[in-house]
């Protein structure tokens, strides 16, 4: 599997323990300069996951896009289509020029949903930009799956927002989804994927569930 990691805040990258500001190649360089090959930006943990990690100058490099640069992520990715089952890419948490070139590229999406007071308008937001990109730049493109993630349990917002999510979407918002938990930053801080850092956890749990789905699904 390939983890694209296309936020400039490179949280993705940190969490698999490659610390973005000593990369050499990163993807801003990447979408900047396609004369670079992206097979020498590619980052391989001890757990075999591939990354191409983000960088802080990721946000110059979208400072600088046009629209006719959206499609240069998908012509940089499609090279490396067919040595991965999947290619997961992390996009930032809001509408932008990066997030218009990964739904470019993507054939699937999956929503995580934060199950806080703001989370519905941040949800109908991104479901409007998905519907955007599908009726011109990518018309393949769909949502598969809604995460309720962040949950406390012990909150009535939390259930308000999940609840609210199914109404809206009732076909999309998985019935599973990641409680709030201080093991997840700490897992993040090893440089761990939860999966590995504590298998046993309610939210390894959840996300080995939600790879069982996907895996059902392609």
């Amino acid at each position: 599997m390939l983890l694209v990691d296309l936020d400039p805040q490179a949280n993705a990258t940190v969490a698999v323990k490659v610390n973005p500001l000593e990369v050499p190649t990163h993807i801003g360089q990447l979408l900047a300069d396609a004369s670079i090959d992206p097979h020498h930006a590619l980052y391989e943990t001890y757990y075999h996951l591939h990354v191409l990690p983000s960088h802080v100058d990721l946000a110059k490099t979208e400072s600088g896009m046009k629209a006719t640069d959206l499609h240069a992520l998908k012509s940089l990715l499609e090279p490396l289509q067919d040595d991965y089952d999947f290619i997961v890419v992390d996009t930032p948490p809001s509408e932008s020029m990066l997030t218009a070139s990964a739904l470019t590229f993507a054939n699937e999406i999956i929503i995580p949903l934060q199950a806080h007071f703001f989370a519905m308008e941040g949800l109908a937001q991104a479901m409007e930009q998905v519907e955007k990109v599908k009726q011109g730049l990518n018309p393949d493109i769909r949502v598969v799956g809604i995460l309720p993630t962040m949950i406390n349990p012990r909150t009535n917002i939390s259930k308000t927002v999940i609840d609210a999510a199914r109404a809206a979407y009732p076909d999309l918002v998985y019935d599973f989804g990641v409680d709030y938990s201080v093991r997840h930053p700490e897992a993040t801080l090893a440089g761990i994927p939860i999966v590995l850092y504590d298998p046993d956890h309610s939210g390894a749990i959840a996300y080995k569930r939600l790879a069982e789905v996907v895996d059902g699904q392609a």
